[in-house]
């Protein structure tokens, strides 16, 4: 019984995690490049990985190492941002 309350928090602090990180992001409040390497973000672990393509930086990714959390996509060209290539509203909404 304890493992799966442990498990909800998890999932709860995860889904916190990721609504603080897509509103920054949107906000541009989300520095990028502190983040390049592992670093904590409220409480979680995240890092970035620039996203490139031959004329130079179009975004970045966001990944949790040691964490089954979902990877965020910020392509600025695009003013694209996805969670596991979904919308990231979509994503969130449920």
């Amino acid at each position: 019984m304890e493992k799966s309350y442990k498990k909800d928090f998890q999932s709860w602090k995860g889904i916190i995690t990721l609504k603080l990180l897509c509103c920054n992001i949107i906000a541009g409040r989300f520095n990028w490049r502190k983040y390049c390497t592992p670093q904590s973000y409220f409480g979680q672990e995240i890092c970035v990985i620039p996203l490139h393509c031959s004329y130079g930086q179009i975004g970045y990714t966001v990944y949790f190492p040691y964490s089954d959390m979902p990877e965020v996509e910020y392509d600025w060209e695009m003013d694209k941002l996805t969670i596991d290539n979904e919308d990231w509203k979509n994503y969130l909404q449920n």
